[in-house]
């Protein structure tokens, strides 16, 4: 086993995002999401749902209110929002199994208990496995009530590893998360959305040399082509 704790954003990095979809799935029911939606950070009433501030019940309520329409169900509001993601592609998540045996793996998040409890009901369970096939745990910010970039929830991943902060490897598509990270301690590589990550593994999931030197020397690097 490596001696490296490798820890993974979800959204965008392994669940692909389709934030058109859920706009239009909103727009359908007369309440547009659009104010509300960051690139990496939600605003708002998603905000608070993703900080652990209001519970689905208080949120969907809240929607409800925002919308002028107390028609719209829990279950048209929470449909809405899982429309945003649409997935993780088979080949990332045996990667990323074969990653877990050659490093501890984990996961950070700024999520909501609509968008966590959807994939691991419907993403992670290919091939009959479960969430806890790809990570040792999730830390995710609903739970945690704080989010990337404030410092707090690296510092409570980094004490719930275990480990300290230089034997963590961050992947992340916001270059302000990865700088966060390592203003705390941690490596950070960054991660573009749609898999762009996967290039920096061999396929029995090890980081490739050339890859883990860039990491450690906090250098930018080409991608393999």
């Amino acid at each position: 086993m490596n001696s490296y704790h490798l820890l993974f954003d979800f959204g965008g990095v392994l669940v692909d995002l389709k934030k058109e979809a859920s706009i239009a799935s909103f727009d359908a029911l007369g309440f547009d999401i659009r104010p509300f939606l960051g690139t990496f950070r939600q605003g708002g009433v998603f905000a608070q749902l993703e900080n652990g501030d209001l519970t689905l019940t208080e949120f969907c309520t809240e929607i409800r209110r925002l919308a002028g329409n107390p028609a719209l169900t829990d279950s048209d509001i929470t449909a809405a929002w899982e429309a945003y993601l649409t997935g993780i592609p088979t080949e990332r998540l045996r990667l990323l199994r074969h990653i877990g045996r050659a490093y501890p793996v984990y996961a950070l998040s700024n999520t909501n208990i609509v968008h966590w409890t959807q994939s691991v009901r419907h993403f992670f369970t290919a091939e009959g496995r479960t969430v806890s096939d790809y990570f040792k745990e999730a830390f995710l910010s609903y739970e945690l009530h704080c989010q990337k970039p404030d410092p707090e929830i690296f510092r409570i991943a980094v004490e719930r590893m275990g480990c300290s902060p230089e034997e963590v490897i961050f992947f992340d598509d916001s270059a302000d998360n990865c700088t966060a990270a390592r203003a705390c301690g941690l490596h950070a590589r960054l991660a573009p959305a749609g898999g762009v990550w996967m290039q920096d593994f061999t396929p029995d999931g090890q980081l490739r040399e050339s890859v883990l030197a860039a990491i450690l020397a906090d250098t930018p690097m080409p991608r393999h082509p």
